[in-house]
């Protein structure tokens, strides 16, 4: 493909030079996707909906929600012939979305459609959100993955920004004709760099790693974040054009954080988990206040909860396409089975504020003792989850602990035998080949294994290849695993044998 040097060429100047027209036209297309995907949240609200009444478009982007869950399930159940159909099928399923700008624009200018039009135009929008969401993953899965964080984060910031310059007008043409850019730009961007990425950096979809579904715990977890989102994005959209705008901009200080962790990199070592851990207070005091507050106080407790679900949603987007590049995971597979609970839980959080507004018309002690109830499911969920998670985290850390104490004899150890070894230069390396050979390492295992058999840590090997901590651990797990090894000592050992062989 003569196209792909372009975009793709990493021959001058390493990675960061190379890549840097892809990153610029990731961020901008990501961006335009996430200034979608918020408008779509918001929509009751705003004028892409103002052809019925508020009950109507929230029913409306309900149905939209329960679609792109049930979208999601459909492609993990299919994630082979997904994966090898994806430009085109994406695409297509992605440009679904202007149905519903075109159903729009002719309840306004004609009047009076049947409203199961109306629902099957967002039954379509709810496809092409998935469509284009699992586009975006599965390219950034492909890519190297050194910027992606960062790419993804500011994105993420120019989204929120078109977010808000899109809908602020209020005025019913201008909404729909930034709808439609959105929407053009997001999917044109995400098919251009798809369709020139190097044919040797995809492999065969029988190559890569089918992971497990989430634990019952994981979902769990997962779904009781989406019910609070679900709820509080029907809440804010309840409240009128102004609290809708608002709560979708304060996402903005959610992403920020993100894109604090993503430029930090490989200097901090954070995982989902502890993503999680500081979203969890925000999160539960902007549940439990809700109650207490009218007009401006719950605007504003709506909006502490969209941070921290801002916050964790965005390092989760790209801390799962990172590990499926680092470690060949299935990219629809994994992405779509990780959507399936926090949609089914938006989903029912939409149903939850659908029917205390508008059915039961629920207020005072009631109203308060539901939020108190939903505080405790959320915190019982992640408690589940937390632990479970702790547990493993340890698990990992207690193992890698074992060659701690012998790290640096290592490391002097190795260059004492460079600096008086002359008999075969580079035997080192090439010993290294072999084991990586031998064993099966993965190209990314292939490259943090002479770094570890030099004894070096998690954190100098993170340093090195541009990654966080927890990635790196995860790839010296694996190593381990296939060299049937528990420590450096082990591995040295190994690396050290094959000249035995040799001679």
């Amino acid at each position: 493909m003569a196209e792909s040097s372009a975009v793709f060429d990493t021959s001058a100047g390493g990675v960061d030079d190379g890549l840097r027209s892809t990153h610029i036209l990731a961020t901008l297309g990501f961006g335009c996707l996430l200034g979608w995907e918020l408008s779509m949240v918001f929509a009751p609200a705003f004028p892409l909906l103002a052809f019925c009444d508020l009950r109507q478009a929230i029913f409306l982007r309900v149905a939209s929600v329960l679609a792109l869950a049930l979208a999601y399930a459909l492609s993990a159940w299919k994630a082979d012939w997904v994966f090898v159909h994806r430009n085109r099928l994406f695409t297509l399923g992605s440009l679904l979305a202007l149905v519903t700008v075109a159903n729009t624009c002719a309840n306004l200018l004609f009047g009076g459609l049947p409203f199961g039009t109306s629902v099957l135009a967002w039954v379509l929008i709810g496809v092409a959100q998935a469509s284009i969401a699992l586009y975006w993953c599965v390219f950034f899965s492909l890519v190297p993955a050194r910027r992606t964080p960062l790419t993804v984060s500011l994105g993420s910031v120019v989204g929120t920004t078109l977010f808000v310059i899109v809908n602020s007008s209020g005025v019913v043409w201008v909404n729909l004709m930034g709808i439609i850019l959105l929407i053009v730009g997001s999917v044109g961007l995400v098919a251009y760099l798809s369709l020139h990425i190097p044919r040797d950096s995809v492999l065969p979809v029988k190559e890569y790693r089918r992971t497990p579904t989430l634990s019952w715990k994981a979902a769990l977890s997962v779904a009781c974040h989406g019910v609070v989102y679900g709820f509080m994005s029907i809440e804010l959209c309840s409240m009128g054009f102004e609290a809708a705008l608002v709560g979708g901009a304060s996402g903005m200080v959610g992403t920020l954080l993100a894109l604090l962790w993503s430029v930090l990199g490989p200097r901090v070592d954070i995982d989902t988990g502890v993503v999680q851990r500081i979203s969890l207070p925000p999160l539960v005091a902007s549940v439990l206040l809700f109650p207490f507050f009218d007009g401006p106080g719950r605007i504003a407790c709506a909006c502490l909860a969209n941070i921290a679900l801002a916050h964790t949603t965005l390092f989760s987007w790209y801390s799962t396409s990172v590990e499926n590049h680092e470690f060949r995971l299935h990219p629809v597979d994994r992405f779509a089975l990780r959507q399936v609970p926090s949609q089914v839980g938006f989903f029912f959080g939409s149903m939850l504020a659908y029917v205390l507004i508008f059915v039961l018309q629920t207020t005072g002690v009631a109203f308060s003792l539901v939020m108190v109830v939903l505080a405790i499911v959320v915190v019982a969920a992640f408690s589940v989850y937390g632990g479970d998670e702790s547990k493993t985290k340890a698990q990992l850390d207690e193992m890698l602990a074992l060659a701690a104490g012998t790290a640096a004899g290592l490391v002097r150890s190795q260059e004492d035998d460079e600096a008086v070894d002359d008999r075969r230069p580079g035997r080192f390396k090439q010993n290294c080949e072999v084991v990586a050979e031998r064993y099966a390492l993965t190209p990314r295992e292939a490259e943090v294994f002479p770094l570890l058999a030099k004894g070096r840590n998690a954190a100098y090997i993170a340093e090195n290849l541009g990654v966080s901590p927890a990635t790196v651990k995860s790839h010296i797990y694996h190593i381990y695993q296939k060299l049937g090894v528990n420590s450096q000592q082990n591995l040295i050992d190994i690396v050290d044998g094959c000249d035995d062989r040799e001679s």
